[in-house]
């Protein structure tokens, strides 16, 4: 690869990329030509990468090539955040692209932590992580993800919502603590997400957290405070400790015994 394949080739394949991204995020456009701009995207980026492992490491040449690939791969992604005008269409395409991209397997990792920096639809993206991730892959993702959507005030919650949605699913004993965390976001759907996910997960380590959201001040949510009291008595654990507060938070669809809390 010569001089002038270094400072015009990459140029060329970007301006390729871009003309088939708009392709497949055209959503008025007929299914087969997203398919067909897809598939194209798919080739661009395998190529690019088999080129690239033929050159030395470190080279300029080498790196041009898989940024290449990285950028077509990017340029896919982005289809999930799309809804086509057919949704039968959108559904299936969604689908057989999820498929072909966990078929990439391991190089899909670096796309994805670009993808996931910008996007607010993250959801297919980290099913493809659940797929071809290991642990510690999967946790330096999901690492980037916490200090992208920390629990503060967001415009749109959605892609902090499909991360918690993922991490909730991860037996691990830090999404407790994450969850936890999450319980400060100013978002009531983000707090209600997660007082669902604490209650669903049934680890009576988040107890503490549960009944401590019930005496907040500042929690003004009507139904995040009747799902904690519901999910309490579901569990019926042992509230002896926050008897208490457990006492002056309920009301006429409750009963408390003094240890475990019920439905009437």
């Amino acid at each position: 690869m010569g001089l002038k394949d270094i400072l015009f080739g990459s140029g060329r394949g970007k301006t390729r990329v871009e003309k088939l991204t708009r392709r497949v995020l055209n959503q008025f456009s007929q299914s087969a030509d997203r398919y067909g701009a897809m598939e194209d995207l798919f080739k661009l980026a395998a190529s690019s990468w088999d080129k690239a492992e033929k050159l030395a490491e470190g080279s300029p040449e080498r790196a041009a090539l898989e940024q290449q690939s990285h950028e077509a791969y990017v340029a896919l992604l982005r289809r999930f955040t799309m809804n086509a005008s057919k949704s039968i269409d959108d559904e299936e395409e969604k689908g057989w692209l999820y498929r072909r991209l966990t078929a990439v397997g391991k190089p899909m990792l670096g796309p994805i932590k670009s993808f996931c920096k910008d996007a607010e639809g993250i959801a297919w993206a980290l099913r493809i992580v659940e797929d071809v991730a290991n642990e510690a892959e999967e946790w330096e993702i999901i690492d980037a993800l916490l200090e992208l959507h920390p629990p503060v005030y967001e415009r749109d919650a959605a892609a902090k919502l499909q991360m918690l949605t993922h991490l909730k699913e991860i037996e691990d004993e830090r999404v407790r603590d994450i969850l936890t965390l999450y319980l400060a976001d100013p978002d009531e759907n983000v707090r209600f997400f997660c007082i669902e996910a604490l209650i669903d997960n049934a680890e009576e380590e988040a107890k503490p957290a549960l009944v401590g959201q019930l005496g907040k001040a500042d929690e003004d949510s009507i139904r995040l405070r009747s799902r904690i009291l519901d999910g309490l008595a579901d569990l019926a654990w042992d509230l002896s400790e926050h008897a208490d507060l457990v006492r002056r938070q309920i009301g006429d669809e409750h009963a408390f015994d003094g240890k475990r809390l019920t439905r009437r």
